[in-house]
């Protein structure tokens, strides 16, 4: 049986404002937009009921799906599944998936699959901050880049679970994301980070089944758990390597959410995931 968590657009009754009042969490660099406030639910019921069901439907994009003994995140192309909701160390709040991707990498011009890999946001933190970038406006274009970008941007904890479909050397792993990840740590100075970051990698092997777990907590540290197949859940988990570099958080969510994603076919799922955060935000705030 598959079934849904709310994601994105209902139906609405929008009216044009001619000034832009951004979340307190948007970079203000970012342009202003003519932007429409929009009160989602002024149909009454009727309308309720539309945007739920107009939920149910975006959710199906996310592949979560029933499977005992609870809802699980599954990446078609590989079939691994990740819990939709987990716990983390350290962490009293929820984590939601908001969808999987697949990392593959061409060996002989064949595109051969590496890892699965699946986004965890702070659920409740999220949507209420997705919420209020959505009332001033962010979202006005309804772009899976700005969708993304508030991912990456959101003052909450996030962690990036990778599920490896193949062994892989350490080495390997890490070289892979260096390229996207060096340029950015360069430049904001933090490239001693970034040599923390790879040598955890060095000497090791990563056993199919082997899971690489990233947790960024809010403008804080990250920390690194590798987690072997059949090991403990991940609010079990004991961090084996903690970095306090803020620019190499934002760096990892990048190579993975931003505009050149290493997992480009993902991104628009990891957007449709916040839209279905959003729509479960205006769904709590029209019936409270």
């Amino acid at each position: 049986m598959r079934v849904s968590l709310p994601a994105g657009a209902a139906s609405t009754a929008c009216t044009r404002t001619s000034t832009c009042s951004p979340s307190a969490h948007v970079s203000a660099a970012r342009p202003q937009r003519r932007l429409r406030t929009c009160d989602p639910f002024k149909g009454g019921v009727q309308s309720l009921q539309a945007s739920v069901q107009s939920a149910h439907r975006l959710q199906k994009s996310v592949g979560v799906q029933c499977s005992a003994p609870g809802l699980v995140v599954k990446e078609a192309s590989t079939g691994v599944e990740f819990p939709e909701v987990v716990s983390l160390w350290g962490s009293s709040e929820k984590f939601r998936s908001v969808g999987a991707g697949v990392r593959a990498k061409k060996f002989a011009f064949v595109p051969v699959k590496v890892y699965a890999v699946t986004v965890y946001v702070e659920a409740e933190k999220a949507a209420r901050e997705l919420g209020v970038r959505s009332r001033g406006g962010f979202f006005a274009d309804d772009a899976d880049e700005d969708y993304a970008l508030a991912l990456v941007d959101g003052a909450f904890a996030k962690a990036l679970v990778v599920h490896l479909v193949r062994k892989v050397d350490g080495k390997t792993f890490y070289e892979a994301l260096e390229e996207a990840l060096a340029p950015r740590l360069r430049l904001a100075g933090e490239g001693a980070a970034l040599q923390r970051f790879g040598d955890f990698f060095q000497g090791r092997t990563l056993e199919k089944g082997t899971e690489v777990v990233m947790l960024w907590r809010t403008e804080g540290p990250v920390e690194l758990a590798l987690r072997p197949e059949g090991g403990p859940d991940l609010l079990q988990l004991t961090p084996d390597l903690r970095i306090e570099a803020v620019s190499l958080g934002r760096a990892l969510f990048e190579v993975y959410l931003g505009s050149n994603s290493v997992v480009p076919e993902a991104r628009s799922i990891w957007a449709q995931g916040a839209r279905a955060l959003l729509a479960t935000e205006q769904v709590r705030r029209s019936t409270t």
